[in-house]
């Protein structure tokens, strides 16, 4: 090629190049946005429910006296309904974004924030408990309970299409059967409330611990996603 052939080449202004270079830049960071908004819903779930579970021991206050400690045993008993709650939760939440969320979206970060802001009304409804353990304290704990439930539900249901774009029927199958089962164990719970606060109380510490013990493992999901 000589010199008069090289002249007649296209040449691209500088201010030009520095365009598409920050264009290329702009597309490489649309892509990363999903792995971005997923290390960042971890962290802030994983920071959100530390905090919610420490407030709750801060709600109990000790015995002033002998007269006093069957009522410190109560709110010890609340505390504990309320962490094994909000623990349950917290590994829910590991499951769902280990198995079920890939790239998470805007709607499943709606979801998430909405799970959490109802997770932290726990320890409101927990201090209310201790303060009065009557049907309508209990009755609301029980339904904040079961909101953040169905959150739970619908977000490994949407955050499992969105990611995959599957649709998985034995999957969205089996978390339909578990919002249902929810739906009316919390109902029961709650109806039971107005009858025997203190026996529904018994069975909101029950239902966390039996749940967490029969969920299915990591090995279980696996061949589900398959």
């Amino acid at each position: 090629m000589n010199k008069h052939q090289s002249s007649r080449l296209p040449h691209r202004e500088p201010w030009k190049q520095s365009d598409d270079q920050q264009s290329k830049k702009m597309q490489k960071k649309f892509a990363e946005e999903p792995n971005i908004l997923y290390s960042r819903l971890s962290e802030i779930n994983t920071g959100v429910l530390a905090i919610v579970m420490t407030i709750i021991v801060l709600e109990i206050q000790p015995p002033a006296n002998m007269a006093h400690y069957v009522d410190f045993i109560h709110d010890i008993g609340v505390f504990l309904i309320t962490f094994l709650i909000v623990s349950k939760f917290w590994y829910d939440l590991h499951k769902v974004y280990t198995y079920f969320i890939e790239r998470p979206s805007k709607a499943i970060a709606v979801l998430d924030l909405l799970l959490l802001a109802f997770i932290s009304l726990m320890p409101v409804m927990a201090k209310w408990v201790m303060l009065e353990p009557s049907t309508m304290s209990i009755a609301n704990y029980g339904l904040v309970f079961l909101v953040a439930n169905l959150f739970m539900s619908g977000l490994q249901i949407w955050g499992f299409k969105k990611s995959f774009g599957m649709d998985k029927k034995r999957l969205e199958a089996m978390s339909a059967f578990r919002m249902a089962s929810t739906i009316v164990i919390n109902i029961l719970l709650i109806g039971i409330s107005f009858i025997n606060p203190y026996l529904s109380m018994i069975l909101y510490l029950g239902f966390p611990i039996a749940t967490f013990l029969v969920t299915s493992g990591p090995g279980s999901h696996r061949q589900e996603v398959k």
